[in-house]
C-alpha cells in the first residue's frame, strides 16, 4: 500500500522505548531519516477527497489506494458512483536512508562479524489501520563462512 507498488520498503527500526502518552507515543517504533518522498494522507476538503487518480480508476475496482503525485487530479464527484473508493494516500519514493535497507548508517545493523547470528523481525502492512500481519517466531540471519 505505502511502498509496494514503488518496489521500496519503508526502512524503520525498533528500540526498547515503551509507550508513554506524552514522551513516546510511538513507543520504540522509529524511522530512518529521509530527505524527501514518503507518504501522506489524501486530505478531505468539506468532506470530499482533495485528489483522485487522473484516470478516475477507483481503488476498489482496479485502481490502488496509494496515489503517486504525478497521477493525481482534483477530485471530480461526477466520476464516482455510490460504493466507489478513491485513493487514500499520496506516495512517492523515499530519498535518503529511509528508502535504503542496507547502509552504513548508525540506524542499520552493520554485518561486521560474519560468524555472528543476527536476530531480526518483520511485519507486513495488511491494509488495516493498526492490526498488521507479523512474523511471531524469531528470525535469524547467518552467513556461510
Amino acid at each position: 500500500m505505502r511502498g509496494g507498488f514503488l518496489r521500496q520498503i519503508d526502512n524503520q527500526y525498533l528500540d526498547s522505548n515503551r509507550i508513554e502518552k506524552d514522551k513516546a507515543p510511538g513507543a520504540g517504533r522509529k524511522s530512518d531519516p529521509m530527505s524527501g518522498g514518503g507518504y501522506a494522507d489524501v486530505k478531505l476538503v468539506d468532506g470530499t477527497p482533495e485528489f483522485m487518480n487522473k484516470d478516475a480508476k477507483t481503488a476498489n475496482k482496479g485502481g490502488t489506494y496509494g496515489l503517486a503525485p504525478k497521477d493525481k487530479a482534483p477530485f471530480d464527484e461526477a466520476k464516482f458512483a455510490a460504493g466507489d473508493e478513491g485513493p487514500s494516500i499520496l506516495v512517492e519514493p523515499f530519498t535518503g536512508e529511509r528508502g535504503v535497507i542496507k547502509t552504513s548508517s548508525k540506524f542499520d545493523v552493520q554485518f561486521t562479524d560474519l560468524s555472528k547470528v543476527y536476530g531480526f523481525g518483520a511485519a507486513f502492512f495488511d491494509n488495516a489501520q493498526v492490526r498488521h500481519a507479523q512474523v511471531r517466531e524469531p528470525l535469524h540471519l547467518t552467513f556461510a563462512t
